[in-house]
């Protein structure tokens, strides 16, 4: 959530208001929890905060495609761009005219929120796909939840399924979160590509000319835990139905 205020105790208190509907709502998911008199409060709520979270995600994608395929104008944050927006052409460099007030000597920019319009098709695809690709990353961890929910109320949260659950979120962290911000960096620059001089035509915002290509790090920090989690869950996994098949063997003896 971000918000965007001139006073900083009004952005607080909208903060403050938001953190509380969230908490009202898990309070009231906890009420109904035990009204019903479930064992397993925590687990509902877990449980009802991945649902609204894949609602949330759902509309998401069908406000996306709405966007994009249907609208002229698109909102582009982060548009790589070539900015010299201060003191300007022809104007000397960053010297410092003397005085101890606060002063702006220069600035420059790699990037800008823009609004486009009649992006090619490609482009538009390109684009797309990176914020699809965003949602289906961000709808990861509440798909594990919901599985694991699950397994845990049929009362064998140490089964293949999760073993398996965590493993393929793993995977799939990986892969989305690497390939996401590779897609949405060169929608970005075929963005500004469409839309803006190149660099060797000397205006004052340009596009860079090249594609910065970038990988992130942390999918597969993320990846790493997530599969070691597989492997606990899997050795669980094993333990369970060796407790399950000694049980059975005793109650066989008595």
């Amino acid at each position: 959530m971000s918000i965007g205020t001139q006073n900083l105790g009004e952005g607080l208190l909208w903060i403050g208001v938001f953190v509380a509907v969230v908490a009202v709502l898990c309070v009231v998911t906890v009420w109904i929890a035990r009204r019903r008199g479930s064992t397993t409060v925590a687990l509902d709520a877990a449980s009802s905060v991945a649902q609204g979270w894949l609602f949330l995600m759902a509309l998401g994608v069908g406000l996306m495609i709405w966007q994009w395929f249907t609208q002229t104008e698109i909102s582009v944050s982060g548009m790589p761009v070539s900015l010299a927006y201060w003191p300007g052409a022809g104007t000397p460099g960053c010297d410092d005219t003397g005085g101890d007030v606060p002063v702006l000597l220069c600035a420059t920019g790699d990037a800008v929120d823009a609004t486009v319009a009649h992006l090619t098709l490609g482009t538009r695809v390109v684009m797309a796909l990176g914020q699809l690709l965003g949602v289906l990353l961000a709808a990861t961890p509440a798909v594990l939840v919901i599985v694991l929910v699950h397994q845990t109320r049929k009362g064998s949260p140490f089964t293949r399924v999760a073993s398996r659950s965590f493993a393929w979120a793993a995977v799939g962290i990986l892969v989305l979160g690497t390939v996401t911000d590779l897609v949405v960096g060169i929608g970005r620059t075929l963005a500004a590509f469409e839309v803006l001089p190149t660099p060797e035509g000397g205006g004052e915002l340009t596009n860079q000319g090249i594609f910065y290509l970038t990988v992130p790090l942390w999918p597969a920090a993320v990846a790493l835990a997530l599969a070691a989690l597989a492997v606990v869950f899997r050795y669980g996994s094993a333990l369970q139905h060796q407790t399950e098949a000694l049980r059975r063997d005793t109650e066989g003896l008595v």
